[in-house]
């Protein structure tokens, strides 16, 4: 059967959601548009009668237990469950991957609700990684407070923008009010072969579970926002697995962002950028007076 035959009415006919995401990431392999330049997953959602929204996170739901699985030498009977159960049972797994273990290889199929009980004790019990969370990280002006405090620091800054100890570093200082294009946390400008560059940094801020739209807004607003800088880095709690991120910046090229995770007591992990902006706009900033004075930079 072809995918368009699997994906067709897939929903009255209760076609089962590995057969949906296998036949859509078929479909996706030859590229994410149809030949009339119509997105696959949007094809499929009126193909299967199920939103774009369900299949997005079926595709992503469905590829994280199946790594699960096999990573872990699991029984892969789970794949079989309905995709609502899978989701929750993603979230146990990045909060409890015991927990998550025990429920992947048990024969008895838990209800939705008794998996949302599940993770919703996860959530309470000292160990979780959420409850890491929620003990130092969860309030936005938290993270952003130990952010501006574990990066300020001139060796740690220099390490991070790939500097010589010789190079001309100013200090790391708080973003002063909206720009109409960009509006990081904080930014630090420094001196390569007499060029004044500035470097931006943005915290990201996640709340309870760990969640791919997180990732996507930032990545777009990177896309965006980071071609005003020479280096523009996203900066995630310890916690937060940052690959999701490094996939978007390598899909969307964003080759002058870097990706910085954030411990309680200081940098754990950099991914530095890759080389510019392919959109350079450091000049559209640098050349306004106005923003200019408000960063204390020098004409």
């Amino acid at each position: 059967m072809s995918p368009i035959e699997v994906l067709t009415e897939a929903r009255s006919r209760e076609v089962p959601w590995p057969l949906i995401v296998e036949a859509l990431r078929e479909l996706m392999s030859a590229g994410s548009v149809d030949d009339q330049g119509r997105p696959w997953v949007e094809v499929a959602a009126h193909l299967t009668g199920y939103t774009t929204s369900q299949l997005w996170i079926s595709i992503r739901t469905y590829a994280f237990i199946k790594k699960f699985i096999n990573l872990n030498n699991l029984p892969s009977h789970a794949l079989e469950w309905p995709m609502s159960n899978l989701e929750v049972i993603t979230r146990i797994a990045k909060a409890n991957e015991f927990e998550a273990k025990n429920i992947v290889c048990g024969t008895d199929r838990l209800t939705l609700r008794q998996l949302r009980n599940v993770y919703d004790q996860i959530k309470k019990e000292p160990g979780s990684k959420i409850s890491a969370m929620s003990a130092g990280l969860q309030s936005s002006r938290s993270f952003t407070g130990r952010l501006f405090k574990n990066i300020s620091e001139r060796d740690t800054l220099k390490k991070i923008l790939g500097l010589e100890q010789s190079s001309p570093l100013g200090p790391l200082k708080i973003w002063p009010g909206r720009y109409p294009y960009c509006h990081p946390n904080f930014y630090v400008d420094f001196v390569i072969g007499d060029k004044l560059q500035i470097a931006a940094f943005e915290g990201l801020r996640f709340y309870g579970d760990v969640n791919s739209h997180v990732a996507t807004k930032a990545a777009l607003k990177a896309a965006v926002e980071g071609t005003f800088f020479a280096q523009y880095y996203l900066c995630a709690p310890n916690w937060v697995s940052i690959d999701e991120l490094v996939a978007l910046r390598e899909k969307l090229e964003l080759f002058n962002v870097g990706i910085i995770r954030v411990g309680e007591e200081g940098v754990d992990t950099i991914t530095h950028p890759l080389g510019p902006s392919l959109h350079d706009r450091q000049a559209i900033l640098l050349e306004d007076s106005a923003i200019r004075a408000r960063l204390g930079i020098n004409p």
